[in-house]
C-alpha cells in the first residue's frame, strides 16, 4: 500500500457529481455487486487537465451511456470525505462538487459502474446503502434547493 503520508495535508481528489432532481427526488445510480453494490450520484473523478463539464459528460457516458442536456455553472453542494485503505492508499480525501444536471433521457446502458438508477426522496435516502463519499449527502440534500426552474 502506498504511503499516503507522501501527500500534503491539503491533497484532495476532485470528484464531479450530478444532481438530477425531479419531484423532490434525486437520481442515484447503483454499482454492480462486483464493485460495491452501493448507491451514489452519477459522475466521477476529474482527470488531470480536464475541465469540469467535460469530466462529468465523460463519466456519465462511460458509466451510464447517457448524454447531458444541462449542467449548472456552479456546484449546488460541496463536501469532503476521507477514504481509508482504498485504491491502494492508506488514506486520501475526496472533494465532491455536485452540480445540478439534466439528461437527454434516462435509458441507461448498464455497466459495472451503473447497474441501475432510481429516484429517492430525502426520507428515502435513510434506508439506502450509500457509497463512502455519499454518507454526508443525506444530511446535505434539501429538495427545496431545486424549486426554481432549471
Amino acid at each position: 500500500m502506498s504511503a499516503s503520508q507522501d501527500f500534503p495535508d491539503c491533497f484532495h481528489r476532485v470528484t464531479i457529481k450530478g444532481l438530477c432532481v425531479r419531484d423532490d427526488k434525486v437520481l442515484l445510480i447503483r454499482e454492480s455487486d462486483k464493485l460495491s453494490g452501493k448507491w451514489e450520484l452519477p459522475g466521477g473523478g476529474l482527470d488531470f487537465g480536464e475541465d469540469i463539464p467535460t469530466a462529468f459528460k465523460r463519466e456519465v457516458a462511460e458509466e451510464m451511456g447517457l448524454k447531458v442536456s444541462k449542467m449548472s455553472a456552479n456546484p449546488v453542494y460541496v463536501w469532503t470525505h476521507k477514504y481509508e485503505n482504498k485504491r491502494g492508499l492508506a488514506w486520501f480525501y475526496s472533494v465532491v462538487l455536485a452540480y445540478r444536471v439534466e439528461f437527454e433521457d434516462l435509458a441507461i446502458t448498464p455497466t459495472e459502474e451503473c447497474e441501475a438508477i432510481e429516484f429517492f426522496s430525502k426520507d428515502g435516502l435513510q434506508g439506502v446503502d450509500l457509497s463512502g463519499q455519499m454518507t454526508e449527502f443525506d444530511g446535505i440534500f434539501d429538495p427545496s434547493d431545486f424549486k426554481e426552474k432549471f
